[in-house]
């Protein structure tokens, strides 16, 4: 399956981690602004214990200019029973993703400041309404939001986790980064050119439906772009 590897339950995440590491060597974009590489930090101080025993260990680093971007990702993502090639559409909206340390003032992807610090990551999607037309090829996003008022793992739904995310950067529009591509085949922390000519680091999580063989599922993380909305 491109793109998707299968394997035991209580091996996916260290597996993850052992491919990353593989490499060694950071993966730069083609313009030269943006870098990924491996980390091997544990999750990050000031997490909720629910959230941080949720993460696995280790994950990437991405860096943009003099700001360093550290991600951890879950050690499984939950999906809905359904069949065929994980997407984001079988996953619960508003579900923990992951978590991100962010290292000096950065933007999200409607050019808005996120301040230094931790923020847990969750799935989001885009409203079908006039306000987005046309602003996006996709509608899958991750929301940011202070790690100090996400307090566990459970799904929020759409309302709770984008008021949640409205607290990263306050205002009206919660803090987010597009996830473009959705799905992909391409390398692991492969640096990606979208049809915005938006720059995005490919990852990966663990994803699992029900009772049936865990999976991975790589998507890319747009870091450079903005989109007017």
């Amino acid at each position: 399956m491109s793109g998707h590897s299968r394997t035991a339950a209580n091996k996916v995440g260290p597996l993850i981690l052992v491919a990353l590491l593989s490499g060694g060597v950071a993966s730069y974009d083609a313009r030269g602004r943006l870098s990924a590489q491996p980390h091997t930090e544990q999750a990050p101080a000031g997490l909720a214990t629910e959230v941080a025993a949720a993460l696995s260990p280790g994950g990437v680093r991405a860096i943009v200019a003099s700001t360093t971007l550290d991600f951890w990702f879950v050690k499984v993502l939950p999906l809905k029973e359904m069949s065929g090639t994980p997407t984001w559409s079988d996953a619960e909206e508003g579900a923990l993703v992951g978590a991100v340390r962010v290292s000096a003032p950065f933007h999200d992807i409607r050019g808005r400041v996120i301040k230094p610090g931790v923020y847990t990551l969750r799935y989001g999607i885009q409203p079908e309404n006039g306000d987005h037309l046309g602003v996006s090829p996709f509608r899958q996003f991750l929301l940011l939001s202070p790690a100090s008022l996400d307090q566990d793992t459970a799904p929020r739904g759409h309302d709770g986790a984008i008021e949640l995310s409205k607290r990263a950067i306050g205002g009206s529009h919660p803090g987010v980064w597009s996830i473009d591509p959705p799905v992909t085949n391409k390398a692991l922390l492969a640096t990606h050119v979208t049809e915005l000519q938006h720059d995005a680091v490919i990852v990966e999580i663990p994803v699992q439906r029900g009772s049936q063989p865990p999976e991975t599922m790589r998507f890319g993380i747009v870091l450079i772009g903005k989109i007017d909305a």
